[in-house]
């Protein structure tokens, strides 16, 4: 393994955004917690400071000058935040409205639907016979209540669908669905959808679904949490990357790079990668790595080569700022970890050992969330993810190509499309092989939670600083500040 010069900078001048993120999330964390908003916004610029202070070891010159600006900024993003955060307004009495569906999933027996309405983006529970798809429009009257949140569980019901738009909850008396579709967003995808369900085979529709419209199938979905792999199908950092690597390379190819210039292929790049996270249906984890691949994209344009964990600290910053809620998304969260972790850890190492390292690494990193929040983790994902992610970024491109004739509708297109079924197979039958071997899951403890925080820690504060004593210390007391605090 070689191990990458380090740069003269470092800290607050390597990765000034890491300190903002951390006091941000230090203060969310306890507005969770039950902390009055007021309070916990004005811990986040002493949980920056006390950050800076405690990781640095040197004081060169205009660090205070430094520190002082990045308290300020996370005082302001903090305000920001939490100011977001207070209860909206519902509207009193009846309530009557207008608009289209720009979201539909199940709900138990139910189906939940979110429509842009005049009055705001509400959430509305129908019975699943009702059909309402999105791109649908609606009139409806009703009245309104807050988001319902049961009170013998840990699940908050109100946070879950404020991120994804819903401000209140409708409950309907009458409703019209009308049936006609334009060329909204949420109309394109609703016909891309029944189009992928009509003429694909099983598998082939399920990952297709999944990784251009966010749309799980609940038996795919299960076989990928027994196996591990969960991940891939929701549309994340992962599907964001393959999108920008491919188009960059097609247009950066011999054929079209004599013709399209870097500023050009940077401006398509990035039209590509915004259009395919819209498409997806914007998950926060999505727009997290759309932010960072711009900021990779616009340092192409101006020659510099930005630290990536710098670029991840912003693209989840940007993200805060625009709905604080999704800090309480397991998306975002397992999203934000996973790719602060590999940023800082390629950032100091490269070779293949660091390859086969990075899935044990992140399986352990995101351990604490993901056994909390799904129970048990199944200890084979730490061996299938080390083939996942490089098989994949052939296998989907390839679905998708061979899916092709099949959906624009061209002679023997189901037989292209069988054969893209025989290679999601093959993986299928691969990773079964796998669980078969490695049968056993892993339920939360604190111990190996505590020991995924800290190796979390520890690396990313690796990615800031130079490994040295300070730094192995400083993450070890964030650790338990963090612990007892939270």
């Amino acid at each position: 393994m070689k191990t990458l010069p380090f740069v003269a900078a470092e800290g607050v001048a390597r990765a000034p955004l890491v300190f903002v993120l951390g006091g941000l999330c230090g203060s969310l964390a306890l507005a969770g917690r039950g902390v009055d908003p007021a309070i916990a916004a004005l811990t986040a610029p002493l949980f920056t400071l006390s950050l800076i202070l405690l990781f640095s070891e040197r004081y060169p010159p205009a660090f205070f000058l430094c520190a002082a600006l990045l308290v300020s900024l996370t005082l302001l993003a903090s305000l920001r935040c939490h100011g977001a955060l207070m209860p909206r307004t519902v509207p009193d009495g009846s309530f009557h409205d207008g608009g289209e569906v720009v979201y539909e999933r199940p709900w138990g027996g139910q189906r939940t639907v979110i429509v842009d309405g005049a009055r705001g983006r509400f959430l509305m529970k129908v019975p699943v016979d009702k059909g309402v798809r999105e791109g649908d429009g609606i009139l409806l009257s009703g009245r309104a209540i807050p988001i319902r949140t049961r009170r013998d569980s840990s699940f908050r019901e109100d946070r879950y669908w404020r991120a994804r738009g819903a401000v209140f909850e409708v409950v309907p008396e009458e409703m019209t669905v009308r049936r006609e579709r334009g060329w909204s967003l949420p109309a394109r995808r609703t016909a891309l959808r029944e189009r992928m369900l009509r003429v694909l085979p099983e598998r082939t529709r399920g990952y297709l679904l999944a990784a251009l419209l966010g749309v799980r199938d609940p038996d795919l979905a299960e076989r990928h949490r027994r196996w591990g792999t969960a991940h891939l199908l929701a549309v994340s950092g992962f599907h964001v990357g393959l999108v920008s690597l491919w188009t960059w390379r097609a247009l950066r190819s011999r054929l079209i790079a004599p013709r399209v210039g870097r500023p050009m292929a940077v401006l398509l790049v990035s039209l590509f990668v915004w259009g395919y996270a819209l498409l997806a249906g914007g998950a926060p984890s999505a727009l997290r790595a759309v932010f960072m691949i711009q900021c990779v994209l616009l340092g192409q344009l101006a020659g510099r080569r930005g630290n990536p964990v710098n670029s991840v600290a912003f693209a989840a910053i940007c993200l805060l700022l625009w709905n604080p809620v999704w800090f309480w998304d397991v998306g975002w969260r397992l999203s934000v970890i996973s790719a602060l972790l590999l940023s800082a850890l390629y950032g100091r190492v490269e070779g293949w050992k660091t390859l086969a390292a990075a899935s044990p690494l992140v399986w352990l990193a995101t351990f604490p969330q993901a056994s909390a929040v799904f129970g048990a983790v199944p200890a084979a994902g730490m061996a299938v993810n080390l083939a996942a992610l490089p098989v994949f970024g052939y296998l989907y491109p390839a679905g998708l190509l061979l899916s092709l004739p099949a959906l624009l509708g061209l002679p023997g297109g189901s037989v292209a499309a069988r054969a893209a079924e025989g290679l999601f197979s093959l993986w299928e039958g691969a990773a079964e092989g796998v669980v078969r071997i490695i049968p056993w899951t892993v339920s939360w403890t604190p111990l190996l939670a505590a020991a995924g925080a800290g190796l979390f820690l520890f690396v990313v504060a690796w990615g800031a600083y130079p490994m040295r004593l300070r730094t192995v210390a400083a993450a070890g007391l964030s650790l338990i500040a963090g612990v007892a605090l939270l």
